[in-house]
């Protein structure tokens, strides 16, 4: 009889560190993925502003490459 209580009792604290391991296990998961997300959702909107700085300048070399054409194709027809 005293033996099953010992087994039961060891049972029961095997159980319960093994639930606190993964428990704290979960946390650190949740708290790890969540600062991820902080960090590369901060850098993204970084790169998305240097993208937009990078769209107007394209924009504005699209335009002069434009007009040079316009010059040129104009030239050669008078």
């Amino acid at each position: 009889m005293i033996e099953q209580n010992i087994l039961i009792q060891e049972g029961i604290n095997l159980l319960l560190t093994g639930m606190v391991i993964v428990f704290t296990f979960l946390v650190l998961l949740i708290i790890s993925v969540n600062l991820l997300r902080l960090l590369f959702s901060s850098s993204t909107q970084d790169n998305e502003l240097s993208h937009n700085a990078r769209n107007s300048l394209v924009q504005v070399n699209n335009e002069t490459h434009h007009k040079i054409i316009k010059e040129v194709l104009g030239g050669i027809r008078s």
